[in-house]
């Protein structure tokens, strides 16, 4: 079916248009925008402009999407670079982390040994194992017997008291924390002679003592330390929490009083283990020597010498 002329002649007439119309804006741009040239190379712009713009809105949606299509695939790897790198970063965050608290943990420990020196004797130990449960009744360190590590030395951390050595072998050794139900203390208040016996309770973070008198002067706020009784598990004076609250107990039988320990018992790696026995002190590690003494006897003709030992 042939098309109308009509339309054949529209087409014509916008190609010429179109083209007389570059030729002016090529002879615009070559001339200046001055003079009768350019008058209608600014006319011709002005024709044109439409149609540049129209053709511009529909091949331009064309134009990105191919160009997503190309570059999607470099986009990808860029992104998952970027996320590998982010994830390293922070791994070596975390490292710094960690090794700027296991260095200030180390130098309180060495700050502590300095202190305990001279009166146990201490034997510094990593932290190996912990108890599974919620709040940690034993812990597993790694010195024992080799160490000269004994059943019911205590075991001290830069803040405070730990517990004590409840079993040991060879080559490392198990640590009852003050928070066991079945471990027992005996404090007092630092600015008051009081004596209580501080036991842990089950499933909390807290020890109590239930047998200060009834007038004992103990407060909430009062910082508690080792009392100073015979056979005790523990030097006296070493540290061990803080009182957290005081109750009157029915028909005046005394005070109960609970005791947050000074020691995060699940963020300890390194403790040191006092030699230290109940009812005798510090284990004091003595050397012997032995001395030669060699007599020389001379006879004629003969030369003798006898050596003996103390």
């Amino acid at each position: 079916m042939a098309r109308p002329r009509g339309a054949n002649r529209r087409r014509f007439v916008l190609a010429l248009v179109v083209l007389t119309s570059l030729t002016l804006i090529t002879l615009d741009t070559r001339n200046g925008r001055s003079g009768p040239l350019g008058a209608a190379g600014r006319l011709a712009h002005t024709i044109v402009s439409p149609v540049q713009s129209g053709v511009s809105a529909v091949t331009r949606p064309v134009s990105d999407w191919w160009s997503g299509m190309i570059d999607s695939g470099s986009i990808k790897k860029e992104n998952r670079r970027l996320e590998r790198r982010v994830a390293e970063l922070e791994g070596n965050q975390h490292q710094a982390e960690a090794a700027i608290a296991l260095n200030h943990e180390l130098q309180a420990q060495v700050g502590l040994r300095g202190k305990l020196l001279g009166a146990a004797n201490p034997v510094s130990a990593r932290v190996v194992d912990r108890d599974p449960g919620n709040f940690e009744s034993t812990l597993t360190i790694d010195r024992g017997t080799a160490d000269g590590i004994a059943e019911g030395m205590p075991v001290m951390a830069p803040d405070g008291v730990v517990g004590h050595i409840v079993e040991v072998w060879r080559d490392g050794a198990k640590v009852r924390v003050l928070t066991d139900p079945e471990s027992a203390i005996a404090v007092r208040p630092v600015l008051h002679p009081v004596i209580g016996i501080a036991q842990g309770q089950e499933g909390s973070d807290e020890i109590s003592v239930d047998d200060f008198g009834p007038r004992a002067p103990v407060h909430t706020g009062d910082e508690i330390v080792t009392a100073n009784l015979t056979n005790s598990l523990y030097p006296p004076d070493l540290p061990v929490g803080t009182v957290t609250s005081v109750d009157e107990q029915s028909a005046g039988l005394g005070l109960s009083a609970r005791i947050k320990p000074y020691v995060d018992f699940g963020e300890l790696q390194f403790v040191q283990v006092l030699r230290w026995v109940p009812g005798e002190g510090a284990v004091v590690t003595t050397t012997t020597t032995t001395t030669t003494t060699t007599t020389s006897t001379t006879v004629p003709g003969v030369s003798t010498s006898t050596s003996s030992v103390p």
